[in-house]
């Protein structure tokens, strides 16, 4: 009986150390519904962070570092990218572990990507890739994720 109760927590606290920290909880929409082929459009890639918790910019000014968020887009003749992926309100911190400045969000961070819309409904898929780090312990979480926008377009006036 005994060894059973030592199995029994022993295998409960593997599984609790297995858990898979998720801090940065992503979304997206679009910056207006109502849209027409030729017109553009933002993506927009909300993130909520947990407490204590700091997620890289994809804009940074260093060789190595924190890993930047990264996003790919799966190119398609239905639309266009203009510029790149812009952060909106990243604040900056000189980081002493890796001695670089780290462009960063803490609580919510938002990225906007405008798109050229060039036919009817077209679909915009690709992935995020991401890293957050704990500012109380230190721990770092990389993620991704995929995205998929339908956009349904209406009638030219």
């Amino acid at each position: 009986m005994k060894l059973i109760t030592i199995l029994s927590v022993l295998l409960g606290t593997a599984a609790l150390s297995a858990q898979i920290l998720t801090p940065a909880h992503w979304s997206s929409r679009l910056s207006k519904e109502a849209i027409r082929p030729g017109e553009t459009v933002e993506l927009i890639f909300s993130v909520r962070l947990d407490r204590n918790w700091h997620l890289y910019s994809n804009v940074q000014n260093y060789k190595i570092g924190p890993l930047p968020a990264v996003f790919e887009f799966k190119p398609h003749s239905s639309y266009k990218l203009l510029e790149g992926v812009v952060a909106i309100g990243s604040q900056k911190e000189y980081d002493p572990v890796f001695e670089v400045y780290v462009n960063y969000f803490e609580n919510t961070a938002e990225f906007r990507q405008k798109v050229k819309i060039l036919s009817k409904n077209p679909i915009i898929k690709g992935f995020y890739e991401y890293q957050v780090c704990s500012i109380a312990d230190g721990k770092c979480v990389m993620g991704t994720g995929d995205f998929e926008f339908k956009i349904q377009t209406i009638k030219q006036i």
